[in-house]
């Protein structure tokens, strides 16, 4: 893994320059973000205002200015558009399992001292992510993909902020020579500030339907060479769910996940993917329904998901493998993905489309695993 822990769907992408031509969305892609976006409007909690982007989808946001008498240009204007494109089946591979992507595409000019830049913005969402709520806690399922537009949106709604504000982009801009690029880093692709601005939406938006949201970082300068195991939260300490949970993981920069509960203590431990840089891991807490076991449920979010891409095509073996490591709690050898037998995707398929149930499916693959037909 480089970017994103499979075990773990990564929902989120970043925000980049587009060089693909326009594909228009499906219809399912259509109905998706409409049920989004209706929904987003709906939620009356506190975050970044993001009107500005929103309305780039139904007419272009123009922003014009002047620069100073002793700047290289003498005027700046910005006309941004967004629509809703089909999702890129390619950005699904066995690094990343992403829910969306926001594109900035802007074409720039520059004549008689007048910079243009005509930007013509692209949203995908990913239907077989968002629209997959197989073995996920529904509650969790609609906040996520909420939390998937939002998300996308500030890629886009954080650049317009740049460009509506005086300061070092307007200062830029206004000093940019024909062969030099547009900064494009306002939008935030590294997630420094989206990160935060989504874990509290996230967080509010679960507290609406009695969950909790809680965010962990893993600071590189906490860990042994990238490995860590941190105490996420005592279960006293939220005796809304005295009578248990499900507890569902999302991460970001972690491998390796192994999370649990002992002795009163929700755990996690793993592995920073990228040592330098910290790790994200969201905890989503959920509510037992009155007719269950008073007991705490654990699962990485889309482990199912992941399987059902697999098994259809858009995830690869050594993405698959992952899962099976997870799965199994065993270190694989890495030399199996070439023994995988072609009918466990039927066998996946079925497993992801309720066919077959939780115990049989991890009986498989443990029997697989132990008598080595997968190594």
């Amino acid at each position: 893994m480089k970017i994103f822990c499979l075990a773990i769907t990564a929902l989120l992408a970043a925000s980049f320059a587009s060089v693909h031509g326009y594909k228009a969305p499906t219809a399912q892609e259509e109905g998706l973000f409409d049920q989004l976006l209706d929904q987003f409007e709906k939620v009356d909690i506190p975050k970044k205002d993001v009107t500005d982007v929103v309305q780039t989808f139904g007419k272009p946001l123009i922003i014009s200015f002047p620069c100073n008498s002793n700047d290289t240009n003498n005027f700046v204007v910005a006309v941004i558009t967004s629509r809703l494109a089909k999702f890129d089946d390619t950005t699904v591979h066995e690094d990343q399992v992403i829910g969306g992507t926001y594109t900035w595409d802007c074409l720039v000019t520059t004549e008689a001292e007048k910079v243009t830049l005509q930007c013509n913005n692209e949203l995908r969402l990913n239907p077989s992510v968002l629209l997959n709520g197989t073995g996920v806690d529904p509650t969790v399922h609609q906040v996520e993909n909420e939390v998937v537009l939002y998300h996308e949106l500030l890629h886009g709604q954080l650049m317009i902020d740049a460009i509506k504000s005086p300061g070092i982009w307007r200062h830029e801009i206004c000093n940019k020579t024909p062969e030099e690029t547009i900064d494009y880093s306002y939008a935030d692709s590294d997630h420094k500030i989206i990160n935060p601005l989504q874990s509290s939406f996230a967080s509010e938006l679960m507290e609406q339907q009695g969950g909790e949201v809680i965010t962990k970082y893993m600071l590189p300068n906490e860990t042994r060479n990238g490995i860590f195991d941190t105490t996420v939260f005592k279960i006293s300490d939220y005796p809304q769910f005295r009578n248990g949970g499900e507890v569902t993981l999302r991460a970001v920069n972690i491998d390796d996940t192994k999370f649990g509960t002992a002795d009163n203590i929700v755990f996690l431990n793993g592995t920073l993917v990228n040592k330098t840089e910290p790790g994200i891991a969201w905890f989503y807490i959920s509510a037992l329904k009155t007719n269950e076991k008073p007991q705490y449920s654990f699962s990485p979010i889309g482990v199912k998901r992941i399987v059902g891409l697999w098994a259809n095509g858009h995830v690869a073996d050594s993405g698959f493998y992952n899962i099976l490591q997870n799965m199994t709690g065993q270190t694989l050898n890495g030399e199996g993905t070439a023994q995988i037998p072609h009918w466990l995707k039927n066998v996946a398929n079925w497993w992801f489309e309720g066919k077959i149930d939780d115990a049989t499916f991890q009986n498989l693959i443990q029997y697989l695993v132990s008598n080595k037909v997968i190594s």
